[in-house]
């Protein structure tokens, strides 16, 4: 037997006399994952679930009430060796059936005594349920019935035809709001409106109940499908964050043979709801703004899929997306293996106990099971957090509870268990000072790590590309472009024109003029010999169309454009403007000095205090988009006075910048608070590299400091702008 898979017991002598039967209406379905035969027992009436290795089964069927526990460990050791369960693990499986009301016989009192560790596992599931205050569940119906009344009809959706259908549904959707994404991201910023928000929720009450019907109906026909029968007896109410869903459990589709079905049962809330986005999409499309079923369309295409696939389709938190993922990857109980694993690796490498339980079967669980552990516990604290600052946002107290209660859950009790478990635990009889040993001195390391060792102390900012002497060329009247002068041309007063236009209405007025002044001269000079009062008239006339011609003639110069001043013609888009008709005031592109650039950056009014007081001169610079072009730079003036004009619409949300937009922004420069502007010069060998208009990403960086001082600086800030305390 492996070191970490104690064959004995000492507890053992408690059950091995003990002579218990399986009961006789446990379901029994066998599986297969990574290769390995599992079998998974269900209590009808409690519709609870255990998977069992296939030692670990034959263990239990042989226990028929005449055999002793014992006499049954013996006859599995004989036929599988080392794959035999010990005794610890058979006191565990006999445990859990026990709690489960699975066993039948006579058990002596030291015997129950040792089962009650799995009712107290109960009561903790039970407790846990209550204190998972933020997801609370409460059963209200059983839909079974139901379901099996409708299944034939909704079922069929569940085939391929069905596939089918719903990939014309969803394509239908997706080519509907093809062409209308400007005016769907523009409505998102309202979503949250106090005047939208019920509208909001009856879209989400809407699209859950169809999510889990989705759910339930795959559930019933699979399970009718395969036999495994399939039952949905569960259907409520489950608060999510204080709000009233419904919920369906169709945990029965554990029992399924088949991991392809299982995976379906698990996509097909989200299936159904992104038919539903759809749906909505192609309403929404057709509908006009303003109207109620315009606004409930929207919503439930925002509810149906945005919310979906980033809560529905996240395989970190404990949603579909998870449950497809045990069955995608073959390996079970992925949540809690990967926390015991975590738990077993600091027992065997840290603390020394050579007889820890290793949860893992074979390396490749071992990776999963260590990445899911990490990345679970990190996409949880960020979701819970952002959960606490929507609450606290709208309810500041309530956020405040909240945040108190997640942290006696996930950090107060979590120390208090582990202090108790290193005090007090049998586990740790030989190796306990050794425990308490490396945990105080990993405390102490992490200690010094956060609160004394000095880190890198940088932030990040954006800012636009623009030259110190530059002029930009618009139209000065109307035209047809004839042609356009490339981009990147070096140019000067006096040079060729930038652009050639021609206006045929200009020139169709210059000779209606000249013939206009034709005829005035010719009547003028009528006049001399008949009308001598009429000259002066006409002589007036004569001046005031050549007023005229004069105006004419410079229009007429003007549609052909050249450079003020000596630069580089930039123009990225000249080559589209050939034969358009261009209105006066169009810009065109700018006659710049590509030698002398500048980069003026946005701050906010935090970053902003801190490049005032402690920042360094020198400014690291990339191109966004272009990590691997970096440059670098010096700040040259911080302007201390507030503005809300931003340099460029590319800085602000609209234009994919970082920059928060007003609401009431017509053209993506209107910042929502006022922010510090800050000149960057970047080096003489940079200027080769940028082009005016391109957007910078700017890293700056002030004196180092303890990674705990630079949280709690954060958190301050974030709570005087989310909160304003």
């Amino acid at each position: 037997m492996p070191v970490d898979r104690p064959t004995f017991i000492e507890s053992w002598y408690r059950v091995s006399d003990l002579t218990p039967r399986l009961l006789g209406a446990v379901n029994v379905q066998r599986q297969h994952f990574r290769g390995l035969r599992w079998y998974v027992l269900q209590n009808p009436s409690s519709n609870d679930y255990f998977r069992l290795s296939a030692p670990a089964y034959h263990f239990a069927a042989m226990l028929d009430g005449r055999r002793t526990v014992n006499g049954v460990w013996r006859i599995c050791m004989e036929r599988f060796g080392d794959a035999a369960p010990t005794q610890g693990e058979v006191i565990d499986v006999l445990s859990r059936l026990y709690a489960a009301n699975l066993l039948q016989g006579d058990f002596a009192p030291d015997a129950e005594e040792l089962f009650q560790r799995h009712r107290r596992r109960k009561w903790r599931e039970v407790r846990g349920l209550l204190t998972n205050f933020l997801f609370i569940r409460v059963p209200l119906w059983d839909p079974d019935r139901f379901l099996g009344r409708w299944v034939g009809v909704f079922g069929k959706w569940f085939t391929l035809y069905g596939f089918f259908a719903w990939a014309a549904i969803v394509g239908a959707g997706l080519w509907a709001i093809g062409g209308h994404m400007g005016d769907m991201t523009r409505q998102a910023s309202g979503v949250l409106n106090p005047d939208n928000l019920p509208l909001l929720y009856v879209a989400l009450v809407i699209g859950k109940l169809c999510h889990e019907m989705g759910h339930a109906f795959s559930c019933k026909h699979f399970g009718r499908q395969s036999g495994t029968g399939g039952e949905v007896h569960q259907m409520g109410i489950m608060f999510l964050v204080f709000a009233p869903l419904p919920f369906v459990d169709a945990s029965s589709a554990w029992a399924l043979r088949d991991k392809r079905q299982r995976i379906v049962v698990g996509a097909s809330g989200m299936l159904v709801e992104l038919a539903i986005a759809s749906l909505a999409a192609i309403l929404w499309v057709h509908t006009a703004e303003g109207t109620t079923v315009h606004a409930i369309a929207y919503n439930m295409m925002f509810i149906a899929s945005v919310s979906t696939l980033l809560f529905n389709g996240n395989p970190l938190l404990r949603y579909d997306a998870y449950y497809i993922l045990l069955d995608a990857l073959e390996i079970p109980n992925l949540d809690s293996r990967s926390r015991t694993y975590v738990a077993y690796l600091v027992k065997r490498y840290l603390w020394g106990i050579r007889k820890a339980h290793d949860p893992s079967h074979g390396s490749e669980e071992k990776g999963w099971l260590a990445f899911y552990a990490v990345a679970s516990v990190i996409c949880r604290a960020v979701v819970f957090a952002a959960i606490i600052l929507f609450v606290g946002s709208r309810f500041f107290s309530i956020g405040l509870l909240v945040a108190a209660i997640l942290v006696t859950l996930w950090l107060v009790r979590p120390l208090a268990n582990l202090f108790r478990y290193l005090a007090t635990s049998p586990e740790l009889n030989r190796q306990r000072m050794r425990a308490a040993m490396t945990t105080s001195a990993g405390c102490f390391a992490l200690i010094v790590f956060v609160g004394l060792i000095r880190a890198p102390d940088r932030f990040r900012i954006e800012g636009v590309v623009e030259p110190y002497t530059y002029a930009e060329i618009h139209m000065k009247t109307d035209g047809f472009v004839r042609r356009g002068l490339d981009s990147g041309t070096e140019i000067g007063p006096g040079g060729p024109p930038l652009i050639e236009a021609s206006s045929p209405a200009l020139e169709a007025k210059r000779e209606r003029l000249a013939a206009e002044l034709n005829q005035l001269r010719i009547q003028r000079q009528h006049a001399h010999t008949t009308e001598a009062a009429a000259v002066q008239i006409m002589s007036g006339k004569v001046a005031a169309l050549h007023e005229q011609i004069s105006r004419n003639h410079q229009d007429l110069n003007d549609l052909h454009l050249g450079s003020p001043i000596p630069g580089t013609w930039v123009a990225p888009e000249i080559d589209r403007y050939s034969g358009r008709y261009l209105k006066q005031g169009q810009k065109i592109g700018i006659v710049a000095d590509l030698n002398d650039l500048r980069i003026r950056a946005v701050a906010g009014q935090s970053v902003a205090a801190r490049l005032i007081k402690e920042t360094k001169p020198l400014v690291a610079i990339r191109v966004k988009g272009q990590p691997e072009l970096e440059v670098a730079g010096r700040i040259e003036t911080i302007i201390p006075a507030g503005q809300d004009r931003l340099p460029s619409a590319a800085l602000g949300y609209a234009g994919g910048g970082a920059t928060e937009i007003a609401l009431e922004d017509s053209d993506g420069r209107l910042a929502a608070e006022p922010f510090f502007e800050i000149l960057v010069i970047p080096e003489v060998p940079a200027s080769g590299r940028l082009r005016p208009g391109q957007i910078m990403v700017l890293r700056f960086e002030t004196s180092p400091k303890p990674l705990l001082e630079q949280g709690l600086r954060i958190l301050l800030q974030l709570f005087q702008k989310r909160f304003h305390v």
